[in-house]
């Protein structure tokens, strides 16, 4: 390690090139949390413009901000699994006729006598 550092300070071109690199790095995560931010503070301005569309109030403080969004997502999970299990029964129901329909046309096949 000192080794690299007495390099670096005894080559001034190898610690340009390392504070061009440092800088370049330094700048890119940079910008890579402004997008971040800016996505954040988009999204954030589409739920409130959506609250206030609706005409629900709107959160004052972010403990606020914070209860609601909870809210919402237990009522979007529950509303998932609610989905979910009407699918998971539809699917039950689809497959126990299908398989009835594929027995009944196996004993027709093989007896040659249909079975109602």
């Amino acid at each position: 390690m000192e080794s690299l550092i007495d390099q670096l300070t005894t080559n001034p071109v190898l610690l340009a090139v390392v504070i061009v690199l440092a800088v370049l790095i330094i700048f890119s995560v940079i910008k890579k949390l402004m997008k971040l931010a800016l996505v954040a503070v988009a999204v954030l301005a589409l739920y409130l413009g959506y609250l206030a569309y609706t005409g629900k109030e709107v959160p004052r403080t972010p403990d606020e901000l914070k209860e609601t969004l909870q809210e919402k997502s237990e009522e979007v999970k529950e509303a998932v699994e609610k989905k979910v299990k009407e699918m998971n029964t539809s699917l039950k129901e689809k497959t126990s006729e299908l398989m009835e329909e594929k027995v009944e046309k196996l004993f027709e096949d093989t007896t040659g006598v249909r079975q109602n």
